[in-house]
């Protein structure tokens, strides 16, 4: 067997405190040049770590504002479509006033016609049209005849009876039946 032989190996000193550098004006230059370089890459070792930071807190921003504008949008949306819908009831509410307002109030006319009518007297048809009341009906006696006209005579707001067809008692009908017309006077009605 072969026999290795050891070596000695050389120390290795390192020396970990600072030599002296050149010395003079090239020295000096030399230093200062490391000192103003080690000082800018702390102040951009700083300034690059303050603008992560920056980054950070403007990102976070961003995201709460991107929120925000969300929720302030939806909001927006709710508004206006409270807005359409106001604006669409409150036009459905006033064309009900103007349809109102246009429209005559058949039941005033209705309820003063059953005022005029004598007791007894019986219809069987009750037309209201544009100025103008057309009915036909039966009595049995004509004393209901005379208190009908006196009536209408005396009323302001249905005037002008006319009576276009009058029967007297039949085998068929012991009433007599009647057929008439009389004007409204609208202006009377309105309040």
């Amino acid at each position: 067997m072969a026999k290795a032989a050891l070596k000695d190996t050389p120390e290795i000193n390192i020396n970990l405190l600072p030599s002296a550098g050149p010395s003079g004006t090239l020295g000096t230059a030399v230093h200062w040049t490391l000192t103003v370089g080690r000082y800018l890459i702390i102040i951009t070792e700083i300034i690059a770590i303050s603008i992560f930071v920056l980054n950070i807190i403007l990102s976070t921003e961003k995201q709460t504002l991107k929120e925000d504008i969300q929720r302030l949008s939806g909001e927006v949306a709710n508004q206006a479509d409270f807005e359409r819908e106001f604006r669409l009831v409150q036009r459905r509410i006033n064309e009900v006033g103007a349809v109102k307002a246009a429209h005559f109030p058949e039941n005033i006319v209705v309820t003063e016609f059953l005022k005029i009518l004598p007791q007894g007297m019986a219809l069987d048809s009750l037309e209201i049209g544009s100025g103008e009341v057309v009915f036909s009906g039966s009595f049995p006696t004509p004393d209901q005849l005379q208190t009908l006209v006196s009536s209408f005579s005396e009323s302001e707001r249905l005037v002008g009876l006319e009576i276009d067809e009058l029967n007297s008692p039949s085998e068929k009908n012991p009433l007599y039946t009647f057929k008439a017309r009389a004007v409204v006077v609208e202006s009377k009605f309105k309040k």
